[in-house]
């Protein structure tokens, strides 16, 4: 028997929660009035089957479905073009994006595309083209828990010909509804379903301390809840999603909590992703391992910049902090995040740098990151950059 899912809106977002909801993305295409989706995913997800539910709920409804599974991580511009192509050559009227942050991201790019016939997507970054129309709608099925970009406005694509990424920012980017279902991740090995929930985790606690949040009037209390609940699930859950992955609950509830920090990532960021995105670039580094091993040393940075949000940080990831300075407590939450990470057998800075004279160039490299920028304790000098490093690679 299905069990129940929720649906809540948030955000122009129908979100639609539980064990089963992939299942359901023919009922919201048919509430729309649309008829043939372009089921947009890579090759591994479409091996592995994870369609196969969308797919038997899309015929069992009548209607008609296309396939485009080219997607590989960080797409380039190509891939979107083709994408496109496969849309409109079999007159799709919608877009489903079924995987990770690069094919959810890959999939935003198709959908307005799919309607945009001026210039290729690499010209609608900022500054650039402006979109004209709301593009086709978008329905997202995450298999993982981390980037959050089923419910975020940005896509991230690669321009191979100067071989860096690119992020096009509209709030049409946005999914009309996303299908947070924990079956869609159960499959994930356990180093997985730790670095992307831990990408999730720097979101939020990133989000709640940039200093666009602290300086420039950033926060809400919207924003503000919605990052320590966050926080509380993936503290709560993530051991057990990653020891005991069958646990669909665990995995459901750092799931859910990894959406709610996408929803918030744009209030800001923080050098846990700067120095992350450069030791990613330099050594091949998964996005979320790299931003995950270096989370505690900046919260550790980041410490006695705001000491009252980490104390509240650290409550959120049950921490007694009762009869505790705010000093006391902050250092709490950094003391929690470096077990966390031992307690799930986290990876660390060595497993990728292999001698400490190499720190330098990831610290000059880091900080050209324009999310050092904002982070909470503005990191801009290699010292700094350095120190944080040190700490890291000399972790055990």
């Amino acid at each position: 028997m299905m069990k129940k899912q929720n649906t809540i809106c948030i955000g122009g977002v129908s979100l639609i929660i539980g064990e089963g909801a992939a299942s359901l993305v023919a009922d919201e295409l048919k509430k729309d009035g649309l008829t043939k989706p372009l089921i947009v995913t890579d090759k591994s997800i479409s091996k592995l089957g994870l369609c196969n539910d969308i797919i038997a709920a899309l015929e069992k409804d009548g209607l008609s479905w296309c396939i485009f599974d080219e997607v590989p991580g960080d797409p380039p511009s190509a891939v979107v073009k083709m994408g496109t192509a496969v849309c409109s050559d079999n007159n799709c009227d919608s877009v489903i994006g079924v995987g990770g942050g690069s094919v959810l991201d890959c999939a935003k790019a198709i959908k307005m595309m799919a309607t945009h016939t001026e210039g290729t997507i690499l010209d609608y970054v900022r500054g650039g083209l402006a979109f004209k129309n709301p593009g086709l709608s978008l329905y997202s099925v995450p298999t993982t828990s981390g980037t959050g970009s089923e419910v975020t406005q940005y896509a991230v694509i690669t321009d191979e010909d100067r071989h860096v990424k690119v992020t096009i920012g509209d709030t049409r980017l946005v999914s009309k509804a996303a299908f947070l279902d924990p079956v869609m991740t159960k499959g994930l090995p356990p180093r997985i379903t730790a670095a992307t929930a831990l990408d999730a985790m720097a979101h939020a606690i990133e989000a709640y301390t940039s200093n666009r949040v602290l300086y420039a009037g950033g926060s809400t209390a919207f924003s503000d809840a919605l990052d320590l609940e966050a926080v509380r699930l993936i503290a709560a859950s993530l051991p057990t999603a990653v020891l005991n992955g069958q646990d669909l609950e665990a995995r459901k509830q750092v799931m859910v909590g990894a959406t709610m920090a996408g929803l918030v990532s744009q209030a800001g960021s923080g050098a846990a992703h700067g120095l992350g995105t450069a030791l990613g670039a330099m050594y091949h580094v998964p996005h979320g391992e790299a931003v995950g091993l270096f989370l505690p040393y900046v919260m550790e940075y980041n410490a006695a910049v705001c000491p009252e949000r980490f104390a509240a940080l650290a409550s959120a990831m049950g921490v007694n902090t009762t009869g505790m300075s705010v000093e006391k407590a902050a250092a709490e939450a950094v003391f929690f995040m470096k077990q966390l990470l031992k307690k799930i057998n986290f990876i660390t800075l060595k497993n990728y740098v292999k001698t400490e004279e190499e720190l330098p160039a990831l610290a000059a490299a880091g900080i050209r990151d324009h999310c050092c920028a904002l982070n909470a304790k503005i990191l801009d000098n290699e010292e700094d950059a350095l120190l944080i490093l040190r700490k890291a690679w000399s972790e055990e």
